[in-house]
């Protein structure tokens, strides 16, 4: 991975990666939009009318204004994967919230935000999903009923022991490959997590891991990778 600041057109946006994903023909860029100025939410990071009218639905300020400046750090970086103006990038969603990019069906995008992080990741001609998760502290052990096989959760409850850090890193690792291939599926959460098969002893890990995954006939090639301190994972299946 390697930082790129730079937009079409001359304009910094602020802490912004290129991911080499170890899939070819995906883009995946992530930045800190935590760090984007207020002020920058003009001109070049730019959002559409239903984006703003998503983020002045939000009664606290606060998060408001970190929707709007996470909806159009997405927006600019799609700009500079397609190496367009982010004004002309044509993001639109269907009805269930799946981002598409209007004028080039032949492009699959997805789109995850965690906490301050935002990232986007673009295929040709083939499903794609992207999750990106935050290590945080959290009650992680109540959860694995409800997205874990049997295996899984017996594979993660050996982790009780492990060092905290080394736990919670595990989890969010599990957590973003099912997110990305439950989007890559189209069905989202309500194709059910526990439906994605995930080997545990792969995860969390120092150095970017790709596996294959296979669910309900199909296959994705997951790639996922630990930037400062979040987890992201990129699945992409076969061509539509």
């Amino acid at each position: 991975m390697h930082p790129n600041a730079t937009l079409n057109g001359g304009t910094s946006l602020a802490g912004v990666i290129t991911v080499e994903s170890g899939i070819p023909g995906v883009s995946v860029l992530v930045c800190d939009s935590a760090k984007q100025a207020r002020g920058q939410v003009t001109d070049s990071l730019v959002t559409s009318a239903p984006e703003a009218e998503r983020a002045a639905r939000l009664h606290d300020p606060a998060a408001r204004q970190r929707l709007l400046v996470s909806l159009a750090s997405a927006r600019a970086m799609l700009g500079l994967a397609l190496d367009i103006p982010a004004r002309e990038v044509d993001l639109a969603r269907t009805e269930d919230g799946v981002p598409y990019l209007a004028s080039r069906p032949d492009r699959a995008v997805s789109i995850s935000r965690s906490e301050g992080w935002t990232a986007v990741a673009l295929a040709d001609a083939r499903a794609i999903g992207l999750d990106i998760e935050q290590v945080r502290p959290i009650d992680w052990q109540p959860m694995l009923s409800m997205i874990c096989s049997d295996t899984e959760r017996d594979q993660m409850l050996a982790l009780a022991d492990a060092p905290p850090e080394r736990a919670l890193a595990v989890f969010f690792a599990l957590w973003t490959v099912k997110e990305a291939v439950l989007k890559a599926s189209g069905k989202g959460l309500r194709g059910g997590a526990k439906t994605v098969p995930v080997p545990v002893a792969s995860l969390g890990q120092p150095a970017p891991t790709r596996q294959d995954v296979s669910v309900g006939g199909a296959r994705y090639a997951v790639w996922t990778e630990q930037i400062e301190d979040v987890f992201l994972s990129v699945a992409v299946g076969d061509a539509r």
